[in-house]
């Protein structure tokens, strides 16, 4: 077996450990581990939106399914605090399949589209505290209900 030292001259080897290291640093397998997978669906879309649900995130909670949800909104939306905008939200939403109903567990709405940019605002709710709303049929919130349910 040659050496590398031999058959690479002068500097050659510390810059091939070099760009070793940087292809070892950026492999898949450590990408994946730093990120949860998510498998967005694209469930409603409106002049206004496109609503997607992760796919992975289902989860039956205390009787109710629970998913996370990815809101792109095609003008800047207002956020509580004043002056400011958003264009995507990242939503954890509860739904009740029986009563058609869906209350928000958490939000983070980011100023750019697709959960990219600065949060601008952020909110949570707990248990006790949800706030159900009807998710009539043909409405984002519909959609969203009808997706998450029948895949439980």
């Amino acid at each position: 077996m040659r050496s590398l030292k031999r058959s690479i001259p002068g500097q050659g080897v510390a810059a091939l450990l070099a760009l070793s290291l940087a292809a070892c640093a950026q492999t898949p397998a450590t990408q994946s581990a730093a990120q949860p997978v998510v498998d967005w669906r694209s469930v409603a879309t409106t002049d206004n939106q496109q609503a997607f649900v992760d796919a992975s995130s289902l989860a039956d909670v205390g009787g109710f399914v629970e998913a996370r949800t990815k809101q792109n909104f095609a003008q800047p939306q207002p956020a509580a605090s004043k002056g400011k905008t958003y264009l995507s939200a990242l939503n954890t939403y509860r739904f009740d399949c029986a009563q058609r109903k869906v209350a928000m567990k958490r939000l983070e709405a980011y100023a750019g589209a697709d959960l990219q940019g600065p949060i601008v605002q952020k909110a949570t709710s707990t248990d006790k505290n949800l706030r159900w709303l009807d998710a009539p049929e043909s409405t984002v919130f519909g959609e969203l209900l009808d997706f998450a349910c029948k895949r439980r």
